[in-house]
């Protein structure tokens, strides 16, 4: 059984088009695949939520997963395609760094994702690629060549992608400060964090209770707590943290020592 899964801002009814793209490219092997959609939601054209997504969800996935990832705000213009080894897993998808923090955690020590460039975008479909809509016309028949077997360096030369950081947190004399990278559907605001403050802090003058389950929280009251994920994550027990303070992802924040 070989998984392909897909990410996406796409909404509703884009991803079937590039499923019965690889549904019809892979023929009488289709009964092998299992399609995993991971999120297409992702806000339009975030491709730092679009990564943030895909990180968070890579490492649970087998040896031998593709992973079509496309949040591709200059789709059709000179931007690159990009296969990407890493792990024993293949990413596809466009040069604009969201494929890399998700490939780069599947490294080993000393080891780094190799990354080859789609050499070619003519001949992937029965009609030329449109100029919108690269996940359906390059990206889903490129996957399905390399469910059949293509290897990613030969999809074209190898090349350095575009990379994406999250960025860190920096201390300050009140405290620290550090960026949202991602909203979850709960509001819950995930910062580029790894470790919580070695301190209490408070964020708009709103103490948040320091705490490693949100029930240890009262009903609406704010917490900080480090995610599934593996980040800090500012919450609201029972409620809405992004509606709460009135962020949004991307936004700077400071949390003030106590």
């Amino acid at each position: 059984m070989k998984i392909i899964t897909l990410l996406s801002d796409f909404g509703s009814f884009y991803p079937a088009q590039m499923k019965g793209v690889l549904l019809t490219r892979l023929a009488d092997k289709a009964q092998d695949i299992a399609f995993v959609d991971i999120a297409h939601d992702i806000p339009p054209q975030d491709v730092r939520a679009g990564a943030f997504a895909l990180l968070s969800s890579v490492r649970y996935f087998p040896t031998g997963t593709i992973h079509i990832g496309v949040v591709d705000p200059k789709v059709g213009t000179e931007r690159l395609g990009l296969v990407v080894e890493s792990g024993g897993q293949i990413f596809v998808g466009p040069d604009n760094g969201l494929l890399l923090p998700a490939a780069r955690s599947l490294c080993t020590p000393g080891n780094f994702p190799q990354a080859y460039r789609i050499a070619s975008f003519e001949g992937l479909g029965s009609a030329p690629a449109s100029n919108t809509f690269h996940g359906r016309d390059v990206f889903a028949p490129v996957a399905a060549l390399l469910a059949l077997g293509k290897s990613p360096a030969g999809m074209g030369p190898r090349v350095r992608p575009n990379d994406l950081n999250f960025g860190e947190a920096k201390k300050t004399d009140r405290g620290v400060e550090a960026t949202i990278i991602y909203v979850d559907g709960f509001g819950n605001l995930i910062l580029n964090m790894r470790k919580l403050p070695a301190f209490p802090v408070k964020l708009m003058g709103v103490k948040l209770k320091r705490v490693r389950t949100y029930a240890q929280a009262r009903r609406i009251e704010p917490l900080i707590t480090l995610g599934s994920h593996g980040f800090a994550e500012i919450a609201v027990n029972e409620g809405n943290a992004a509606e709460a303070f009135c962020l949004k992802a991307g936004d700077r924040i400071e949390l003030e020592e106590i």
